[in-house]
């Protein structure tokens, strides 16, 4: 089996699409070979690429064919669905045409008529409390090889007892959530929203190699923070209201109005996964997030309230308080979550999952 990964050959090299890596290294595993219209990603200098560019090589020739929404910022939406919907017109016999659709917002790619016109369309930030059409399924942000092998955990009772809260990006969510936590949080952990200075940091060898691919994400100092650090606030996003969700203005103005005359509760959540989220899950922290069953939150596997992270319930943060306060529950939660993630989110189950998904045999 081959796999074909499509970029639109983008002009900078160094960019680096991350689901496209985390299937890649598991189809790999899994004995797929992954070629695309540039040569994608390296774990080691003098390695070869993980998806290869072969001057020759057709995208019919491949069994699974990958779309990724990026296409649609690049290039804009109309051609985009031309690019798209050129190859998913074209006579087919056991290929499978996949569309992932990474991107934020209300109305995101994979609703657009290339995205639609594949097979399936893998939506991260799922929130099954939203219409999607009948191609969609949850996917996620998820884990890469690099990611797994920058974390080094501490022991549970070695770590710092503190709660990690040092988000770079603002969000509606976070900035509501920390106000209504932080004095709940340091009746029993530090809250901790100190922010390395990463200029500053002086990366070599892989470190660096690993940092131009990723978009500037890869920092030593923040896996070892994750590493040795309690908790982690993993939570981020838009709260939403059930009406209004036509597009990211409607929602907006929607959620305002509601606001001034609250007619309506907060019920869900939209752009709700984070590379954090993954991170601080291999790095063995206790995940804090929002209750993902309460919140619409959905995932190919979906994690445990109180069993593999510790869910927030806004309507019941006396529950919270005797949670976080609770060492032994934080300390088992960690480890559940850590053990659940390299279970069904590593690359290779990732990928042997799709295959699964799609009726196709690995190899």
């Amino acid at each position: 089996m081959e796999a074909y990964f499509y970029c639109h050959s983008h002009p900078n090299p160094s960019f680096v699409y991350h689901d496209y890596i985390c299937l890649a290294e598991g189809l790999k595993a899994l004995g797929t070979q992954c070629f695309g219209d540039r040569s994608l990603y390296k774990s080691e200098e003098k390695n070869e690429f993980l998806i290869q560019y072969k001057k020759r090589y057709h995208w019919n020739n491949a069994t699974l064919i990958f779309f990724h929404s990026n296409l649609y910022k690049l290039i804009g939406k109309k051609k985009a669905d031309d690019i798209i919907m050129k190859i998913t017109r074209q006579p087919r016999n056991e290929s499978k045409i996949i569309f992932i659709d990474a991107s934020d917002g209300v109305r995101t790619p994979g609703f657009e008529k290339g995205a639609q016109s594949c097979d399936v369309v893998l939506k991260s930030h799922y929130n099954r409390k939203y219409k999607y059409p009948k191609n969609f399924i949850p996917w996620q942000f998820g884990l890469s090889n690099r990611m797994i092998e920058a974390v080094h955990p501490l022991p549970f009772k070695q770590r710092e007892q503190a709660f990690l809260v040092n988000f770079r990006v603002k969000h509606q969510l976070r900035d509501f959530l920390n106000n209504r936590l932080r004095a709940i949080v340091e009746k029993s952990l530090i809250w901790d929203n100190s922010i390395s200075d990463l200029e500053k940091e002086k990366l070599t060898g892989k470190d660096l190699l690993f940092w131009k691919q990723t978009g500037g994400r890869h920092y030593p100092s923040y896996y070892d923070k994750l590493s040795k650090t309690v908790a982690c606030a993993c939570y981020g996003g838009v709260f939403a209201i059930p009406w209004g969700n036509y597009n990211k203005y409607t929602a907006k103005i929607a959620r305002l109005l509601n606001d001034l005359i609250p007619l309506f509760p907060w019920d869900r959540v939209r752009q709700w996964d984070s590379w954090r989220l993954w991170e601080s899950w291999v790095a063995g922290c206790c995940v804090v997030h929002v209750d993902f069953d309460k919140y619409g939150c959905q995932l190919p596997v979906m994690p445990q309230n109180k069993i593999h992270y510790l869910g927030i319930d806004l309507d019941n943060l006396e529950d919270f308080e005797a949670s976080i306060c609770d060492k032994a529950l934080l300390e088992q939660i960690a480890e559940n979550g850590k053990k659940f993630v390299l279970q069904h989110y590593s690359p290779e189950a990732v990928a042997g999952r799709l295959l699964q998904t799609l009726n196709l045999k690995s190899g």
